[in-house]
């Protein structure tokens, strides 16, 4: 049985407008997340069509190599995609952050960024920090729990999508 769960956004649990379309399926006038597959085989079509349209990578085997789905093919779509959900499969598989810090940073995409599967109390400050904005997450954790872990780690080490410099460039006033 799936677990049940909800969408985190702006510290506010949201309804999700969003629909995942099976590559099977026809669109319809809902906005509607994709896989990549689809969206590379359909994009001239898909490039007319009036409704959102989002995009989910897979960032384990089920993509066209071990690594995973490459987010750098997502580059001749940005344009169309509001929003691409990437997909944690196991709380250990970390490319994730990798693929969010290079679509915000190197690829300048700036809709939502939505992390889903293995989304755990101790990554979510992590994944906010590399340019996530949506959470989808347990629906048996309380807002309050996701939002004081967004702030439990006061300091960072490391530059990244936010606006941290990390302690490091601090001490040394860069």
């Amino acid at each position: 049985m799936p677990t049940k769960t909800h969408l985190i956004a702006n510290g506010a649990i949201i309804d999700d407008p969003w629909v995942f379309i099976d590559d099977d399926l026809p669109l319809g006038d809902t906005p509607s997340i994709i896989s990549l597959d689809r969206l590379k085989t359909e994009a001239d079509a898909l490039r007319s069509r009036n409704a959102k349209l989002g995009v989910v990578l897979r960032t384990d085997t089920q993509g066209k190599t071990k690594l995973g789905e490459d987010v750098r093919e997502l580059a001749p779509y940005l344009d169309m995609l509001s929003i691409i959900a990437i997909d944690f499969p196991v709380y250990r598989n970390g490319r994730g952050y990798s693929d969010a810090r290079i679509l915000r940073e190197e690829m300048g995409f700036d809709g939502e960024l939505r992390a889903i599967g293995e989304v755990l109390f101790d990554q979510w400050s992590f994944m906010a920090r590399c340019g996530f904005t949506a959470f989808e997450i347990d629906a048996d954790i309380p807002l309050k729990t996701f939002n004081e872990a967004l702030s439990e780690l006061g300091e960072a080490y490391q530059p990244a999508s936010d606006n941290q410099r990390g302690v490091l460039w601090r001490r040394h006033g860069l």
